[in-house]
Formats: structure tokens, sequence, C-alpha cells
């Protein structure tokens, strides 16, 4: 249910974002400038926010051990999120970009936070990231049909919507438990050192896929995707896609996924010339989006934020070719299957590192041990 509202609003958030930026902005002599800040502030600054929640949520568990009715972090910035972007559709697109990146700071780590506990194993991810893609569709169609009186009256809905979808989420006010970690044993400092440059390859190569990924999205196009219908089509490929490849991962396993969707990715992008199987290509390239989430946060279990905005900040990178017009040397489609390719070896790389600094760093036999007790207390 939780999960359901966050997902809701987060297309409601990047819906309004969309609107706001072509029924207010786009007509601007500002435009391109306006652009590049809304990005800004939206993907590059989550990192900034993200950490910061990290550092206070830290030092909350710290002063407030064994307390009851602490500050609920992620609603207060998920709250704080949701009145800014409302305010920025009529202000400036900096606020609309803080806004939006305080709303997937906080929405993002409770999802993950309820991922963890009902232990999903990274499906809530991808459905709470998936329906951005359909309100910056639709958000942004209904931008460029709309005058600017009806605008404004576009924005007052849009923000009873935001109040009507949070309410239930302060009204029930469920924060997942955190189980208590029990105390690391020992390990040698080399090992230590070690596991960490193990987990910074990693991450850097996920990185580096999330960069690509992005750099794919904005730059990949097909001539026969005009009209609202196509578009429709495709952004709805692109959301099954990313809710897809969370489900399908918890379910058939991470390598698994990552190879059959890239794969197939690659092959679709080839051909997608063909209308049917460039829609395919958004589908199964869109799959791995939740993974190379999931990857990272189980990883850097501490530090929910960062990981959120670490990725979103490499978003924010693969916009930067095409805004500035850096030309392409490949065709579209040729592109679209080199980055899919590309992007298998670097996540099965970046998986492999993941699963050595975890056996360094002792996390299997921890998990094993875990398992275990489950499968005994579910028996009884």
């Amino acid at each position: 249910m939780e999960t359901t509202l966050y997902s809701i609003l987060h297309m409601l958030t990047d819906g309004l974002c969309a609107f706001a930026m072509f029924a207010f902005f786009k007509n601007s002599e500002q435009w391109y400038l306006y652009l590049l800040l809304y990005n800004f502030c939206a993907f590059a600054l989550q990192l900034v926010f993200g950490a910061l929640m990290d550092f206070l949520k830290m030092l909350q568990e710290a002063e407030s051990l064994g307390k009851a009715n602490k500050l609920d972090l992620p609603m207060v910035c998920t709250g704080m999120g949701l009145f800014l972007t409302a305010a920025g559709a009529l202000l400036h697109p900096v606020v609309l970009g803080i806004g939006n990146a305080l709303f997937h700071v906080g929405g993002g780590i409770r999802t993950i936070e309820n991922d963890r506990a009902k232990r999903l194993k990274g499906q809530a991810l991808g459905i709470f990231v998936a329906p951005g893609a359909l309100g910056l569709f639709l958000g942004g169609y209904l931008g460029e049909k709309s005058a600017v009186g009806m605008a404004r009256g576009i924005v007052l809905v849009f923000a009873g919507l935001f109040v009507a979808f949070f309410a239930p989420l302060v009204i029930r006010d469920q924060k997942p438990q955190r189980a208590a970690r029990k105390p690391e044993k020992f390990t040698p400092v080399s090992e230590k050192r070690m596991a960490f440059a193990v987990t910074a390859a990693a991450v850097v190569l996920a990185f580096a896929v999330v960069v690509l990924r992005s750099y794919a999205g904005m730059s990949v196009s097909f001539s026969w995707k005009t009209g609202f219908a196509y578009g429709l089509i495709c952004t709805l490929a692109v959301v099954f896609g990313k809710m897809a490849g969370g489900i399908l991962a918890a379910r058939f396993g991470t390598e698994l996924t990552i190879v059959a969707s890239l794969v197939l990715a690659a092959y679709a992008y080839y051909e997608s010339t063909v209308p049917i199987l460039g829609i395919a290509a958004l589908f199964f390239f869109n799959m791995t989006m939740p993974i190379t989430l999931y990857m990272i946060v189980r990883k850097l279990r501490d530090y929910p934020g960062f990981s959120f905005g670490l990725l979103t900040l490499a978003l924010f990178l693969g916009f930067l070719p095409t805004y500035f017009g850096v030309p392409a040397r490949l065709a579209g489609n040729v592109r679209g299957a080199v980055i899919s390719v590309v992007s298998l070896f670097l996540l099965l790389a970046a998986v492999f590192l993941l699963k050595v600094s975890r056996r360094m760093s002792g996390e299997v036999r921890r998990e094993e041990k875990a398992h275990t007790a489950s499968a005994g207390e579910e028996k009884k």
C-alpha cells in the first residue's frame, strides 16, 4: 500500500515538473539555461540531499536510541519535496528541481526501507521508479497543450492530488523497523581495504552503466515514433520494463535477468526500424534499472540516500552530451545495440565484484545464517 502511494506521487511529481517546464518556462528566452538548471537540481542534487539524509538519520539513531516518536525524516523530506514542487511550478525551475530532488530522496529512502523490511529483493524499487516516466510524458504533453491561464488551475489540481495521496502516508505513519545489526567480526585492516577497493570498482561500473542508459534514452530516437499514441506506447514500454526487471530479478536471479534482457535489447535496438522491435528494445533495456539500483543499495546498506542520489547523478551526466549537442558517431539503432552490449559486460563485472566484496567482508555467511534462522521460524 505504501509503495503504491509513493509510486503514484512519483508519477504526479514528475508529471507536474514536466507540465510546468513546458507550460510556463519553455517559451522563455532563457529556456536553454532553465533546462540545464532544472535537470541539475532535480538529478545531481539528489546526491547531496541523499547523503545529508543518511547523515541525519544516523545522527538521529545515535542520539535517540530507545526513544519513541522520532521525527520521520524521509516523510518530512517527501513532504518538503511535494510542497516545493508545487510552488516551483509557479516560481522558477530551480525551486521546481529542488522539490523534485527532495521528493525522490524521501520517497526513495522509504521505498528502500520497505523493500528490505518485506524482503522484496528490489521489486519495490522498480515499482516506485517506473511511474515517473509516465508522469513525464503525460505532464509534458499536457503542458504543451495548455494555455497559461488554464495552466495555473492545473497546478492547483496537482497540488490537491499531492495532498490526497500524501495524507494517507502521514496518517498511517508505519515506519519499517530496522533490524538490529549484530556486531561484525573483527576483519584485518588489509582485508577491509581490499573489500572497499573491490566495492568501489563495482560501484564505478554500475555508475557507468546508468550514464550509458541515460545517454541512450536521450540520444536514441525512432523515425516512426510520431504522435501521441506511439509516444504513449513507448513510455509504457519503459514503465513496465522497469517494473518487470525488479520482479524477474527477484524471482529468477540477477545474472540471468541481466543477460536475457540486455541480449534481447541489443537485438531489438539493432532492428528498431520495425516499431514493435523498437518498443521491445525500450522494454528490455530498461529492465536493468531497478537491478542496478538494488545492487548498490544492498551493498551500501547504511547509505540509501547516497546510493539513490549517486545513480541520479549518473542520469544527469548522461543527459549532458545531448544537451550540449555532442555529435554521435553511430546510427541510432547501432548505438542502442552497442550500449546494450557494453552495459551487459559492465553489469556482469559489477555483479562479480560485489560478490567478491561480500565474501571478503563476511556478508554472505551472515545472510546465509539469517536465511536459515528465518526458515526455521517459518517451519515452527
